[in-house]
């Protein structure tokens, strides 16, 4: 996990606070000792913590940076320094996904990655069907989460859609004037159908983006869900480095 992954989940934990109701912009600038305005730049992504800030910001919370990582990320560290590490590798789609990229059609299995946790089985044999690796196109909306990921690990199992978590990342298809992309996106349930947010609308439902399709058609709009996302040029670093799109505090 880097300082940058740090960030992103305390950032994340903060603004979920601030809509549940249990802090405010103003309580918060308060008792760390920043300005109001400040807050709001950084919790819409204008402005980052500073590493004083940041720690500050951990101690009002009584947080400890073990508390940001996934536990899926620790329990495969641990792992990695414990056991041999032999993992399991998963096809690549055909082409790119992301703005103005349809989704693909099929797999390029000639083009594999590894899987970003350990596995002690034969890797031809440990690969699930479910599972395959994306490129990314550069997403101007999802610069915040995404940030200088290039791959993303996807589940394509029939189930992706049916809990639509808050913290979830989707690959949703959608229709443009040019024809149909395939993008990441969250998704909000609404009264009158589905919207899709990104990281500058995230907090501010007024701005999302209707998406209209209905619940049973929502399975085969819903391409995929992002299990973990990173770098390709890091794919021999043990163990991977990325990161796992859970929730952003480890229970």
């Amino acid at each position: 996990m880097t300082y940058q992954d740090a960030q992103l989940k305390l950032l994340m934990y903060v603004r979920s606070q601030i809509r549940n109701g249990e802090l405010t912009e103003r309580g918060f600038a308060r008792l760390i000792g920043i300005s109001q305005p400040h807050v709001h730049n950084v919790l819409k992504g204008v402005r980052n913590f500073s590493p004083k800030i940041f720690d500050l910001a951990l101690k009002y919370f009584h947080l400890s940076l073990l508390d940001l990582a996934p536990s899926g990320e620790l329990e495969a560290h641990l792992r990695s320094r414990r056991l041999p590490q032999r993992s399991a590798e998963v096809p690549f789609l055909d082409r790119p996904i992301g703005p103005g990229m349809p989704w693909p059609a099929g797999l390029n299995r000639r083009k594999n990655f590894p899987l970003p946790f350990p596995s002690l089985s034969a890797p031809e044999n440990d690969a699930p069907a479910n599972l395959v690796m994306a490129s990314l196109i550069a997403d101007p909306s999802m610069r915040a989460t995404l940030g200088s990921s290039d791959v993303a690990l996807l589940d394509i199992s029939p189930s992706r859609s049916s809990t639509l978590a808050p913290q979830g990342l989707f690959v949703v298809e959608r229709g443009t004037e040019a024809g149909f992309e395939a993008v990441i996106r969250y998704i909000r349930p609404g009264a009158h159908g589905y919207y899709l947010a990104t990281d500058s609308t995230l907090d501010t439902p007024a701005d999302w983006e209707p998406y209209p399709v209905s619940a049973s058609e929502l399975a085969a709009a819903v391409k995929a869900s992002v299990l973990w996302i990173g770098r390709e040029c890091d794919r021999d670093a043990l163990p991977q480095r990325g990161r796992f799109l859970y929730d952003p505090i480890s229970s």
